[in-house]
């Protein structure tokens, strides 16, 4: 069967050229509008603090499934924006999408927008708004990770290993085990991972009696409480 067509905004316009003249299933409009009456499932992909101008100039009809990825603008404000439609979807897709990996919080459930994000990572149904803030609110910790990893090479570092033997081993060493803890359960995984007297349990003792682990958990309830109040920021 012949791809469906695809019709992409003019506001960024390289990259809508670019991809325009990579797949000959995709064309350009002429404007924002023109999008949404060419199309029967709409994504909005716009920088919250946009939303309000640029989704609420639009005219949509009541037979659109609009799938929303605009962060920290909850359900309640973007139905006001986009009026009545047959579904209005929030989805989270991550940077990692352009790669077809990771997971994409979504919900309500819709199978035609759920088989289109399996094509580019991992659908995860939230069951309601509250549970999918908090997904979404996981997203956040990208940057604090890097920064792991980033300090760990540091020290690697400091202690005289060449910086980019450093950052092959710390990659390496976080992508497996990501890997092995696939169909583990979560709190088994620790546990797992440590032997009597050994340097993972040295490790662990040493991260918990500093209370290291509380930062994280209060960067989650900072960035869960900025998705529930809304307002673009």
């Amino acid at each position: 069967a012949s791809p469906e067509p695809i019709v992409l905004s003019p506001r960024n316009a390289l990259v809508a050229a670019d991809l325009a003249a990579r797949f000959p299933n995709v064309r350009v409009a002429s404007s924002n509008q023109e999008v949404v009456d060419a199309s029967d499932l709409v994504f909005l992909a716009v920088r919250p603090p946009a939303a309000p101008e640029v989704v609420g100039a639009l005219r949509f009809r009541p037979d659109h499934v609009v799938v929303s990825l605009i962060a920290l603008r909850p359900e309640a404000e973007m139905r006001a924006l986009v009026g009545e439609v047959a579904v209005l979807v929030r989805a989270v897709p991550l940077p990692s999408t352009a790669r077809r990996l990771g997971p994409i919080a979504y919900f309500p459930e819709v199978p035609r927008v759920r088989g289109l994000l399996a094509r580019i990572g991992t659908p995860v149904l939230a069951r309601n708004e509250a549970e999918f803030h908090r997904l979404w609110s996981l997203t956040g910790l990208i940057a604090p990770y890097y920064r792991v990893m980033e300090t760990l090479a540091l020290w690697e570092a400091e202690g005289g290993v060449a910086r980019e033997t450093a950052d092959a081993f710390i990659r390496a060493l976080f992508q497996c085990l990501a890997v092995m803890a696939d169909g583990v359960p979560l709190d088994a995984l620790a546990r797992q991972a440590q032997t009597p007297g050994g340097i993972n349990e040295q490790a662990l003792r040493v991260l918990e009696a500093a209370d290291a682990f509380r930062p994280w958990r209060a960067a989650m309830d900072a960035v869960n409480a900025r998705m529930n109040k809304g307002g673009g920021g």
